[in-house]
């Protein structure tokens, strides 16, 4: 569950986020979801046997097994930037949810999420998130839902196969779109997974919870994904595809995922600027926290300006790209461990 939990977000069952980096592709876009969950599915169970094998769980020394300080200190503040832009996303993204349902401007919209960042964030509530941990569950259940229903209300079109796409430059390939995914998505992976990878017994237990969780996810992957390929002119030009498609179904229907949409965008939202926060307070031991979070809610509004979709297809390819030195790094690292073992092991056996 923790392994599913790590890539369904507020972004992912949005649509838009599936739109670019799969939809977009169609046929070949399926292909991509399977490679991503393939190797989404192996670089979990390689980042969780190195954090039992060694007890490491901070996000630098799983990615740069040397001690190189600088190079750490580089992935740390790619880390962080990323968490940030997780909080610019989910700005924008609730401002387009209320022009999407109640025609408010988005600006205001972007106001409003940053406004509500910004009081929970000013008094520390981290339990808070508990309960916005709930929302996201049942979004993806009514995300689920939404995507089978729209088989028995839509005709929809047919599949067809694009290996490249002209919406996005920075994703003119289906592969390059799918290791971007796989990339981005490996950073919030990596600060799930790993924590709790020194308490499991056995790496059978590994290798068999991530292959559930990697079932789970295609399940999701294929209910969420095949409706907006075979919906895409209906929902050409949405900011938000999934939640158009729920809206489309049935009105109601539409009010209960937004709800739950804009619940989980405020809670991601939270939860990475908490995270931020906590990072930046580490390394500048001085700073204020109440001004360290008015700033940080103030850039994002800013930066939220751009626009959800832009943002989306901007920040997370960048950050896709980027994110392809850690999994090279994660894959090195395991290997190494691999290595040493193996050179014990015949030392033991030559042993006199």
């Amino acid at each position: 569950m923790a392994f599913t939990g790590s890539f369904l977000g507020a972004g992912f069952v949005s649509g838009q986020e599936l739109t670019q980096f799969f939809a977009a592709f169609g046929g070949y876009g399926l292909l991509g979801m399977v490679v991503a969950v393939l190797m989404l599915l192996t670089l979990s169970c390689l980042v969780m046997k190195i954090a039992r094998r060694t007890g490491i769980i901070e996000f630098e020394k799983i990615i740069v097994r040397k001690e190189k300080p600088w190079l750490r200190a580089i992935f740390g503040g790619v880390f962080i930037l990323f968490l940030f832009g997780v909080v610019v996303v989910m700005t924008a993204g609730a401002g387009a949810l209320l022009n999407q349902v109640f025609g408010l401007p988005k600006i205001w919209g972007n106001a409003f999420m940053a406004a509500c960042l910004a009081m929970l964030g000013l008094w520390e509530a981290k339990g808070v998130l508990s309960v916005f941990r709930v929302t996201v569950p049942c979004l993806i259940v009514v995300a689920i839902i939404s995507g089978v229903w729209s088989f028995f209300v839509f005709e929809g079109n047919g599949v067809v196969a694009r290996p490249f796409s002209g919406a996005n430059p920075l994703l003119g390939n289906w592969l390059f779109a799918t290791v971007a995914f796989v990339s981005y998505n490996m950073m919030v992976a990596i600060s799930i997974l790993v924590p709790i990878a020194p308490n499991v017994e056995a790496e059978k237990s590994i290798d068999r919870g991530i292959f559930q969780g990697a079932v789970q996810l295609l399940v999701a992957f294929v209910c969420i994904l095949l409706p907006l390929i075979m919906n895409q002119t209906m929902l050409a030009g949405a900011e938000l595809p999934m939640l158009m498609l729920a809206e489309t179904i049935a009105p109601v229907w539409g009010i209960v995922y937004a709800v739950l949409l804009l619940s989980g965008m405020f809670g991601s939202g939270l939860a990475c600027l908490f995270g931020v926060t906590i990072r930046v307070k580490k390394i500048a031991r001085n700073t204020r926290g109440s001004t360290l979070t008015l700033g940080l809610v103030a850039a994002a509004f800013i930066g939220s300006l751009a626009g959800f979709k832009e943002l989306i297809a901007t920040v997370f390819p960048v950050f896709g790209y980027i994110g392809f030195l850690a999994m090279i790094g994660i894959v090195l690292h395991y290997l190494s461990l691999r290595k040493e073992i193996s050179i014990d092991i015949s030392g033991s056996k030559f042993d006199p």
